[in-house]
């Protein structure tokens, strides 16, 4: 099926985009609401796509497909004619949940729904995105990451936006520094944000003497990279001993990780961008 595209309110191509994966999940609506905020904060085109599952096309043709009623429990072969006109209607109403939500901003956005597997689909969609969101898990309640959001953070070239439930971007920022190529651009990034729209920035030093360079030299680094945009925060050393406190569910704010600590995902419940 050929993607299908409406574009509101008209402009010329731009370079930098926020792509927002979008289905019918609370944190796929919280996935577009921080980006839609980070796409007004940075002066970037929002993308909004849908992608209808070809597996679960797939499923229809199957003998022993079924479904499951929502409100009845009625038990019934899967139609892949009813599932067509499910998801041509889910694809309208999510449209129109974006719409309402860039128009708030305002930001410029497009929408497209795509067909195939939902991970390649946003993978390949993202490699011309400055950053990708989506919804820490699906459809389903939890605060691990679903099976799409791992598979996309493990494989994406991108920086990723993950969100449950809670809402959009929280402040203050919070970015761990571990004076890897990743970390650089999360520093960065952090920095950006918090220049753009002061709320508060916390810079941890990830101090681990057998990973590389002194935690005292990194972060001198790190402070002269605050103090030549003007910013006050200085950062502060941690170790083991500390994170469990740094990472605790009452710490407020969104979080910033070099790529080579995504396991930290599973700790955190806020807004995180990890960055590869």
């Amino acid at each position: 099926m050929a993607a299908t595209q409406a574009k509101q309110p008209a402009a010329a191509e731009h370079a930098d985009r926020i792509l927002v994966a979008l289905d019918a999940s609370p944190q796929s609506v919280a996935a577009l609401r921080a980006a839609a905020e980070l796409a007004a904060l940075l002066e970037a085109e929002l993308e909004g796509l849908f992608v209808e599952d070809i597996n679960l096309l797939h499923l229809c043709g199957l003998p022993f497909g079924r479904e499951v009623g929502s409100y009845t429990a009625s038990v019934r072969q899967l139609n892949d004619r009813a599932m067509e006109r499910n998801l041509r209607a889910l694809a309208i109403v999510i449209r129109e949940a974006m719409e309402r939500e860039a128009a708030q901003l305002p930001v410029r956005w497009t929408f497209q729904v795509r067909r195939g597997a939902v991970v390649a689909e946003l993978l390949a969609a993202s490699q011309s995105a400055a950053m990708l969101s989506l919804g820490r898990a699906g459809r389903r309640r939890r605060q691990t990451l679903g099976s799409v959001a791992e598979s996309v953070v493990r494989q994406c070239s991108r920086p990723v936006l993950i969100l449950g439930e809670e809402g959009g971007l929280t402040r203050p920022l919070s970015v761990l520094y571990t004076g890897s190529e990743a970390a650089d651009r999360a520093l960065r990034l952090a920095i950006d944000l918090e220049v753009r729209n002061p709320g508060g920035l916390r810079v941890w030093v990830w101090d681990d003497p057998a990973a590389g360079p002194p935690a005292e030299r990194l972060q001198a680094h790190a402070n002269a990279r605050l103090t030549e945009v003007g910013l006050q925060t200085v950062a502060a050393v941690i170790g083991e001993r500390e994170l469990p406190d740094l990472l605790d569910k009452r710490n407020k704010g969104t979080l910033i990780l070099p790529g080579e600590h995504s396991a930290l995902l599973s700790r955190w419940v806020g807004p995180t961008i990890l960055v590869p």
